[in-house]
């Protein structure tokens, strides 16, 4: 019975396999899926009339876009996940080893095991369409292709354009496919199953043949390092020591993928697939995979958020076609460049013309970077420039679908702006957005006259690399505007999370006294370094310290005030930033901070800031990297259970994305909850019990946590 596929053969013996999985909305290989397809390929073989196969999809805009991840889930030991990966290799390899040819006509995203099943046939041809994307990004899930990618991809397009994909998930576009030889034509839409079908006429692929023959330079780079074994083993080399570079050995994927690649191009291709599968399978039950599958299913689930019914019925799917931005500073600089790339309308105001001609500046920066990376055009970059219209008032904000306030931390200046844009006679869908770090945003609209279209839009600096935003809400804000400001985030591309208003919201809340307990460590005798070493060699990105100097000290001073009124029963500002403060210390924005500034680059450790503390216990002096760690941890991972426990997040999922996109949480530890699950809830509460018997209450176990261990629950039963 055909359920995924449609099989027809036409009058030039071309047959046409069409897939298209009525039960979803993307076409995901599953073992369903996979039996059906080895029931049409044995139809192809028995049909007399076919002279060769045309594999495509039904789906507009979309070939395969990989496997199901949950059924990776279920393998649960190193053998089982190797032997998943050896049948999906076999039926791959049976499409290779067909007598009569097999061509992947690709027409939209193909991603995973749609490319690797591409590989697999004699002949690939894509559509021209820029949002037409082919990649390997199993390595963003800890593991690696396991479907025969890591041996055909290098075979084909060679060993570093290979590794380039495979090593970071990177996609390439149809123009882009086809120089590097991973096609063979690259068409328009309407020609893709014509211009197959002359391929599939054409017979299976000559040996060695090439799509696209190397540019010279890179055939002598080919020659000297990917055609001798020699060559091999120094690229190999080169490999693994940026890896660690880049990973600091974190994510063992990387070196597992490398190693398939290197030692497999010396094998058989029969021979470099069985080492693939067995690497694969060994990847599977590790805690990193479970980690980034994770944080995949996460960044799924908070995209199905309680508003969306409510903007589907208010909207009917009219996109937000213009944005007012009050304020021209950095962030609002950000926001506007970020909204133009997208074809978004942006009206920026601001009252001095200076800062104006700096945010536009920004913005032809942050385009020219894309035209001098060849993503865009001359004339693309034009147009989006075009995008961005200032103005010194906020002329015409009335009209706009969505404003955003980016002015500096102040109350009444944004109470001031709310009801000066408000008494322009705004339309019914208007909502406004102010964006602030920590400012609770039922104080912003006290005075509003229209305080359900007031929201909390929580951009994180700088705009244009950070993956995340945070909209915060108030019992008041209208279920519509909600939806209406996640709606911005997604056309921005942003991992955005729906929080409820309170003091410092999520992030900043838990950041804080993340920073705190640093400060304190600090304050305690333990050195800078030493600081922000354990916190790296945990997985942070960077340390805390450094942190503190990147946001600006005086900034950061601020936010540990305000917490600490707001949480006074656990939350103590540390002793001494104030002093720090006031020798004119702000951090890399001034060159002087906790760290020596030269020519804007950080330097060592300044030995000065040791004058302005005084140490209260010599005994933090000499703490482990381990026990520096756990405090900092386990200090931001309770307050993030107690965001959950209050109903400032509205699930675990959320509180998992907020921390590894917006504060740099460990990804390949999935998360505060995640790790929790990891952990164990049990062992979490008896190290908070430690610390708060030793450091005091900041470091009381949240209540929720503490239930979750007396009934041994998990955050996420569905994944252990």
């Amino acid at each position: 019975m055909t359920k995924f596929f449609n099989y027809e053969t036409g009058s030039d013996g071309v047959a046409i396999l069409l897939f298209d999985r009525p039960d979803r909305d993307m076409n995901i290989l599953s073992e369903e899926v996979l039996r059906e397809l080895n029931e049409r390929l044995d139809q192809f073989t028995a049909d007399v009339q076919a002279k060769g196969l045309v594999i495509s999809s039904a789906k507009e805009g979309q070939f395969i876009v990989g496997a199901d991840i949950t059924e990776i889930q279920k393998l649960k030991t190193e053998a089982e996940a190797a032997n998943g990966a050896a049948m999906l290799q076999a039926l791959f390899s049976k499409i290779a080893s067909l007598k009569k040819p097999v061509v992947a006509a690709i027409n939209g995203t193909c991603l995973g095991g749609g490319l690797e099943m591409s590989l697999a046939c004699a002949w690939r041809v894509v559509n021209a369409n820029p949002k037409t994307k082919m990649g390997l990004p199993e390595i963003q899930l800890g593991l690696l292709p396991g479907a025969g990618g890591t041996q055909r991809l290098p075979r084909l397009v060679g060993i570093q354009a290979g590794l380039d994909m495979i090593l970071t998930g990177k996609r390439v576009d149809g123009t882009r496919a086809l120089k590097m030889g991973l096609v063979d034509a690259c068409v328009p839409d309407k020609m893709l199953l014509e211009v197959a079908r002359q391929f599939a006429l054409k017979g299976k692929r000559p040996a060695r043949f090439r799509a696209s023959p190397l540019p010279f330079p890179q055939r002598i780079t080919a020659l000297a390092l990917e055609s001798n074994p020699i060559g091999r083993r120094f690229m190999a080399k080169k490999a693994r020591e940026m890896l660690m570079k880049q990973t600091k050995g974190f994510y063992p994927a990387t070196f597992k993928a490398l190693e398939a690649v290197m030692d497999g191009f010396d094998k058989p291709l029969s021979k470099g697939l069985d080492l693939e599968a067995k690497l694969f399978g060994s990847l599977v039950p590790t805690r990193e995979s479970k980690s980034l599958i994770h944080l995949f299913h996460a960044t799924t689930a908070i995209k199905r958020h309680a508003y969306k019914d409510a903007g589907k019925e208010r909207f009917s799917g009219n996109e937000i076609k213009s944005l007012g931005i009050v304020g021209a500073g950095f962030m609002g600089a950000g926001i506007a460049s970020v909204c133009a790339d997208q074809g978004i309308r942006v009206l920026l105001s601001d009252p001095s013309q200076e800062s104006l001609g700096k945010a536009l500046a920004h913005a032809a920066g942050y385009f020219g970077k894309k035209l001098k990376r060849r993503r865009i055009k001359k004339f693309e970059m034009d147009q989006r420039l075009a995008h961005i219209s200032p103005a010194l008032s906020p002329i015409g904000f009335n009209r706009c679908d969505v404003v955003i306030e980016a002015v500096f931390e102040d109350v009444n200046l944004k109470r001031k702006i709310l009801a000066q844009l408000e008494s322009q006679n705004v339309h019914d869908d208007w909502v406004f957005a102010t964006n602030t770090s920590a400012l609770p945003i039922h104080e912003i609209a006290a005075n509003s006259k229209r305080p359900e279209r007031v929201v909390g839009m929580h951009f994180f600096s700088p705009v244009e690399k950070m993956p995340l935003l945070e909209i915060v809400t108030t019992d008041k804000t209208a279920p519509w505007a909600i939806a209406r400001a996640y709606e911005l985030g997604a056309a921005m591309n942003k991992q955005t999370i729906i929080v409820k208003d309170g003091p410092g919201f999520y992030t900043t809340r838990a950041l804080a006294f993340f920073l705190a307990e640093a400060s304190h460590i600090l304050t305690e005798g333990a050195k800078i370094e030493a600081i922000d070493s354990a916190l790296t060699g945990f997985g942070f990105p960077v340390g805390p310290i450094t942190l503190i100097d990147e946001v600006g000290i005086d900034v950061g001073t601020h936010v540990l005030e305000t917490m600490d009124k707001a949480f006074p029963d656990r939350m103590k500002a540390p002793p001494g930033l104030d002093i720090v403060k006031s020798s004119g210390r702000l951090g890399r924005k001034n060159g002087k901070g906790f760290y020596l500034y030269v020519n804007g680059e950080k330097g060592l450790p300044d030995p000065e800031i040791y004058k302005f503390l005084e140490p209260k216990a010599a005994a933090s002096a000499n703490a482990s990297a381990d026990e520096i760690a756990m405090r900092c941890v386990m200090v931001f991972i309770n307050e993030s259970a107690r965001c959950l426990e209050e109903g400032i997040l509205p699930s675990a999922y959320e509180g998992d994305v907020g921390a590894v996109f917006g504060l740099g949480f460990p990804p390949f530890l999935g998360g505060p909850f995640r790790y929790i699950d990891h952990v164990g809830v049990g062992v979490m509460v008896a190290r908070l019990r430690e610390l708060e018997a030793r450091h005091g209450s900041r470091f009381k176990p949240a209540k929720i946590l503490v239930q979750y261990a007396d009934e041994k629950k998990l955050f996420f039963p569905d994944e252990a």
